[in-house]
């Protein structure tokens, strides 16, 4: 099985964000070191655990280019290099602010779209993504039956069918929303509501202030589950 890679927004280390981010999933987002999980009331640090298993293995991102395998023919440089002309062209974004969202069954930080302001933050920020997602879409591998199969299980709608058909992820261009995922799935919802109380709070000090989306990182994933690891940062000079 060959790696897979990504094209995320990573928060830049030292940030607010990435350390709190970081210390939720006892895992530094830049590095991928192992650090000293927090504790959540009403949780213990198994639960935790447990709870951000599959989000810690991504790693705290927002993504742009959801992950995929190398075409054939191409390689890792390749990506490398197309990474660094795509930033050289394209313009950082500014959230004001991020707010808690339950997204389906999961929580992530997202940005709100109440002011003017925030509506045309967001519209940057999505056609950023729209962006990425075009541009690196030639170093997509076609996507096996079994992937395939795997996301048409899932309850998509018609649109996300044709968006899946034809750029390999449902959820992009109209049907992009971007979020930093923060757990898995809470199915109870006594669990969930606990849940939501305490990251609303813990992230509290950095949903007011404004977020920076001032460069893109290609992630990657090497094969039998091991997690996704920061290979390059690039900052954004459009």
């Amino acid at each position: 099985m060959n790696a897979r890679y990504a094209i995320y927004f990573v928060p830049e280390p030292e940030t607010a964000l990435a350390l709190l981010g970081s210390a939720l999933f006892g895992r530094d987002s830049e590095t991928g070191r192992e650090i000293p999980p927090i504790r959540l009331p009403g949780f213990s640090p198994q639960s935790l655990r447990s709870l951000t298993e599959n989000a810690r293995r991504y790693g705290l991102h927002a993504t742009l280019k959801a992950p995929f395998f190398l075409k054939p023919g191409l390689t890792e440089r390749d990506l490398l290099l197309s990474a660094a002309h795509f930033a050289l062209d394209i313009q950082a974004a500014t959230l004001p602010r991020l707010e808690l969202a339950r997204i389906g069954s999961f929580f992530a930080l997202v940005p709100p779209e109440e002011s003017p302001e925030e509506r045309k933050a967001v519209e940057r920020i999505n056609a950023l993504a729209a962006e990425a997602v075009a541009f690196f879409d030639p170093f997509r591998a076609t996507p096996s039956e079994q992937e395939l199969a795997r996301r048409e299980a899932q309850s998509l709608t018609a649109r996300q069918r044709a968006l899946l058909s034809e750029w390999g992820y449902p959820y992009v261009f109209d049907e992009y929303r971007f979020h930093i995922t923060l757990t898995d799935t809470l199915s109870a919802d006594a669990q969930a509501r606990r849940m939501g109380e305490n990251l609303r709070a813990y992230f509290a000090p950095v949903c007011n202030g404004h977020t920076v989306v001032s460069s893109v990182c290609v992630c990657k994933q090497t094969p039998n589950g091991h997690p996704f690891m920061l290979l390059e940062r690039f900052c954004l000079q459009g």
